[in-house]
């Protein structure tokens, strides 16, 4: 798996995430796993499956226009692009959670791999390193740095204490 984080403050929201590439049974692969990217008025971060989010890049899809209709987008896209599989366990192995900026406004939102979409309030974590980022932004809070450096602590907690995030680290700001 891997993490992506994303927070709001009042200076702006960023999306963050590692670059490693796992297999199912944990094993590190050499490549590194571009997890987040600009596309359109979004920026969208991803885990899950490599290629679960690469569907998602300018060369394959074609943005909704309103950030409402991204569930069944992406839906429609995972079925053209051969992601649903023809079971249950096919499908969770190539299905990912996403999170997605929309750049003209500066909100967050997150797609869990059920596909329910929800708009984030203030930070949100997803992955296999998740629990840790999570642990991170949350002791971060009171103190005085700023919303790029909180992302990059929390990617580095789940780096330090999740064998599936690895360096380097890619932290875009939703302007």
């Amino acid at each position: 798996m891997s993490t992506v984080v994303a927070l709001k403050t009042k200076e702006g929201a960023w999306i963050g995430a590692d670059s490693r590439a796992t297999c199912e049974d944990g094993e590190i692969r050499p490549g590194i796993a571009e997890k987040i990217f600009e596309h359109g008025h979004y920026i969208i971060g991803f885990i899950g499956s490599v290629r679960g989010g690469q569907i998602l890049k300018p060369e394959y899809f074609n943005v909704p226009e309103k950030v409402t209709d991204w569930p069944d987008a992406v839906i429609k896209q995972s079925e053209i692009k051969g992601c649903l599989g023809q079971s249950a366990q096919q499908t969770a192995l190539m299905l990912c959670n996403y999170i997605i900026g929309d750049t003209r406004t500066g909100k967050l939102y997150e797609i869990l791999i059920d596909f329910q979409f929800t708009e984030v309030k203030e930070y949100t974590c997803v992955g296999s390193g998740g629990a840790y980022a999570f642990g991170s932004l949350c002791t971060t809070e009171e103190l005085n740095i700023n919303g790029e450096e909180r992302v990059r602590l929390a990617l580095e907690s789940a780096i330090k204490f999740d064998g599936a995030t690895g360096p380097p680290l890619h932290i875009m700001k939703v302007e």
